[in-house]
């Protein structure tokens, strides 16, 4: 009878074991691509000289700096008087308007002007050099070199490539006789790296004052990255529909002070130490829906097995995925409000116990979540600990741009059709800020992407030393804003912010 119970058993185990296979098994083929066919139009190409016209701006020390009064205004003045010479027909033919001085507005009149307009997005301004790294530099960081297939300098990639390649898409199309039947607006700031606050956000009111909600807006953000996902082998174009919001926070302990020859049992330092020590044992919960739920759906058709078996069946295999999204630095980002302590404040003399120790911790949150949910678990976790809590600059996540009507169609078909058949386009979300939520409450189709490849190693790129795109990167860039732009004549005349518009072409291996 025992024999007989434990075959029943393992044959009822056996059986429930070949139905899971079964049921994932399933699901995992029944899953349909969601990539956009490109279409048999001809891709306009960029003029042979595009490359150098990069470099030269690249020489233009337009540094961003935090106090406006402290900015070298004399070289962004003479970064746009070298763009009028080197583009002169697109600063003959759009209307432009000088936005706080430093930034521009281009304004290409459409044939039909009642449609929603598209708006493409840039700015002049870079970070300065690290202190003590300029000898690190294989070219002059403003020396504008091309060398090794590539455009050297800073702002070749944040984002001085993408203000040049928009003023040589128009200049292009102008020359072949082209024009779009929806106006486009090009908003060149003077300020992404200190917020924007002067230049992207005036560009915005002008734009949005009293016209039709953009059709399309399209800024920085995403990239095309290879080896990103596991049992991804085609490169991946990344186009970020979302960015995390952003908390600063600073902690400061005080306690009694005195000579370190006779330390009392608890310092500053250490109780600060011990609210740092905690917060990061205790992070906010990863999360697989939102945004990263879109990006693997997404993914998923296009992935061999086991890879496919496990993302059609998250029910099953979520804490599995979940667990390896986390082991890497730019994947757990995607899926967990990350935080990191940036500052550090204590002492003034080595034989001295502080008084008190200060830290500042920086948070990115998901956009499923909100800057007080954060507060409200930083202050839960370290209640009992005698810590100020005092909250720094803060930014809501942004609102999640549509996925499901034409304009983010147009955007993937472009995409493929300026690189290759093969590249897999999924939404994204971008971990940093950019200029483009100043046009989130207009309008839901707000997108970030550049079509240039970014290997793990070339992220440290932008911001960094030996910052350079190349040369075929920055023409396929330049294809894809005049690809873009014809490609938007199809989008519907008024796209409100619901994305409800008909659908579009039909997806495709």
């Amino acid at each position: 009878m025992p024999t007989r119970f434990v075959r029943r058993g393992l044959w009822g185990l056996g059986a429930l074991a070949l139905v899971l296979v079964l049921v994932t098994s399933l699901r995992a083929l029944r899953m349909e691509s969601r990539q956009v066919a490109p279409t048999d139009s001809v891709v306009v190409r960029a003029a042979a000289d595009a490359p150098r016209r990069l470099a030269r701006a690249l020489r233009f020390r337009t540094v961003t700096k935090r106090d406006p009064a402290a900015l070298d205004s004399a070289a962004y003045r003479g970064l746009y008087r070298y763009l009028e010479s080197a583009f002169p027909a697109v600063h003959r033919t759009l209307d432009t308007a000088h936005v706080h001085g430093l930034s521009r507005l281009y304004t290409w009149r459409g044939r039909a002007p009642a449609k929603a307009p598209v708006v493409l997005m840039a700015h002049t301004d870079v970070v300065p050099l690290e202190p003590g790294t300029r000898q690190d530099w294989t070219h002059d960081p403003f020396g504008g070199t091309i060398a090794d297939g590539h455009v050297w300098g800073r702002g070749a990639l944040d984002d001085k490539a993408s203000v040049v390649a928009v003023l040589e898409a128009l200049s292009t199309m102008i020359e072949n006789g082209m024009r779009p039947d929806r106006t486009v607006h090009v908003a060149i700031g003077h300020d992404e790296e200190v917020g924007g606050t002067r230049g992207a956000k005036a560009l915005a009111a002008r734009v949005t004052d009293g016209g039709p909600s953009p059709a399309l807006v399209v800024d920085e953000g995403g990239a095309i990255t290879k080896g990103a996902l596991p049992g991804l082998e085609r490169p991946l174009a990344v186009v970020g529909i979302a960015e995390k919001g952003y908390l600063s926070v600073e902690l400061e302990a005080t306690a009694p002070g005195g000579h370190s020859s006779a330390p009392p049992d608890s310092t500053s330092i250490q109780i600060l130490n011990a609210a740092l020590t905690r917060l990061l044992d205790r992070p906010l919960p990863a999360r697989l829906d939102g945004v990263m739920g879109r990006t693997l759906a997404y993914v998923a058709p296009e992935v061999g097995w086991p890879m496919r078996l496990a993302l059609a069946n998250q029910w099953l295999t979520g804490p599995a995925l979940t667990w390896a999204l986390s082991q890497e630095p730019a994947t757990e980002a995607a899926i967990r409000t990350v935080q990191a302590p940036t500052r550090l404040d204590a002492g003034v003399k080595d034989n001295v116990i502080p008084t008190s120790a200060r830290a500042t911790i920086n948070y990115r949150i998901l956009p499923s979540q909100s800057v007080d949910e954060v507060l409200r678990h930083l202050r839960s976790t370290i209640d009992d600990l005698p810590v100020r809590i005092e909250t720094g600059q803060t930014s809501a996540p942004t609102p999640v741009s549509s996925i499901d009507g034409r304009p983010f169609r147009v955007l993937q078909r472009t995409i493929r059709e300026v690189t290759s058949d093969s590249v897999v386009v999924a939404p994204y979300l971008v971990p940093g800020a950019t200029d483009s939520r100043y046009y989130a409450d207009a309008t839901d189709h707000v997108y970030r992407f550049l079509p240039y490849t970014l290997s793990p190693d070339d992220r440290g790129l932008i911001h960094g030393t030996n910052e350079h795109i190349a040369i075929d990167d920055y023409r396929t860039m330049v294809r894809f804003y005049v690809q873009l732009l014809r490609n938007a004549d199809a989008l519907p005349d008024r796209t409100g912010g619901g994305g409800q518009e008909a659908s579009g072409p039909a997806t495709s291996r």
